[in-house]
This record gives C-alpha cells, sequence and structure tokens, in this order.
C-alpha cells in the first residue's frame, strides 16, 4: 500500500504546474490509501482558494463568516471532485494514529510540521513504506520513502 499526500490531492483537483505529475503518479500506483488529516488539509485549502478566487475573500474570519451565513455552495464542485478521485481510484482513507508523545517526539527528531508527523505516524502505524508527495520533508522520515 502507498499512501497518497495532500498535495498530489491537490495537484490533481486544482491546475497547476504540478497537475499532469500528479496524475501520472495516481494512475502509475494502485493500493493507495490517504488520511482523514489529508482529506481535511485538502478541503481546507480548497475552500481558502476558492473563497478567495471566487468571493475574495482572504482572510479565515470572512471565510467562516461566510459559509455560516450561506453554506458551501461556492466550494461543492471541488468537494466532489475531491470524493470522486477518491472513490475513482479506491483510495482508502484510513484513521490517523498517534499519541501525543509520538507526535512530539516525531515532530521534533525529524523536523516536522505537527500535520506531517502525524502523517509518518499514521503511515508507520499502519506499515506503510512509501509517501507521494512533493513534499521533500518526507525524506527525513527513515520509515518512508518519497515518491517522485
Amino acid at each position: 500500500m502507498e499512501f497518497v499526500d495532500s498535495n498530489v490531492l491537490a495537484y490533481y483537483i486544482f491546475r497547476s504546474e504540478y497537475t499532469e505529475e500528479a496524475a501520472r503518479l495516481l494512475a502509475e500506483h494502485e493500493d493507495l490509501a490517504t488520511s482523514i488529516r489529508v482529506i481535511d488539509e485538502v478541503i481546507f485549502l480548497s475552500i481558502r482558494r476558492l473563497a478567495l478566487e471566487r468571493l475574495g475573500l482572504r482572510r479565515l474570519d470572512k471565510v467562516k463568516a461566510y459559509i455560516s451565513k450561506h453554506g458551501l455552495n461556492f466550494a461543492l464542485e471541488k468537494l466532489t471532485t475531491l470524493r470522486d478521485v477518491i472513490h475513482d481510484l479506491n483510495i482508502i482513507v484510513l484513521k490517523d494514529v498517534a499519541s501525543f508523545e509520538e507526535l512530539l517526539d516525531t515532530m521534533v527528531k525529524y523536523n516536522l510540521t505537527p500535520s506531517d508527523a502525524l502523517i509518518a505516524l499514521t503511515c508507520r502505524h499502519h506499515n506503510i513504506k512509501t509517501i507521494l508527495t512533493f513534499d521533500q520533508d518526507f525524506k527525513r522520515v527513515p520509515w518512508l520513502k518519497v515518491i517522485p
């Protein structure tokens, strides 16, 4: 099993210089998994990006106020696309697994953000040794092979 990081999914659903590479990675690899943390990151990124592009909202408090009053219709297309990608590629969505102590230790030992440490620990817990990501920080994690 190989883990799909948030940037691969985000580049796949949003046009960028890495979209073709993300599509190639997803097409060439089978038996894929991701985590709730990754899904959360992609959803948050999607909402923030679309709020800026479509609504001109830059500040998070303004985005939250807009969602509270008007809902998420402005982002539903991309959220549906994300759901479809997960479904169509049979990507398993795993629960994140880490204790507070493991999280802190991993962050400090490998100089990772909390999200990246949680992803690395989730991979270790599920015996996943390969991660599809454009984030070079994972190269500091000894139990993960980074692709590309």
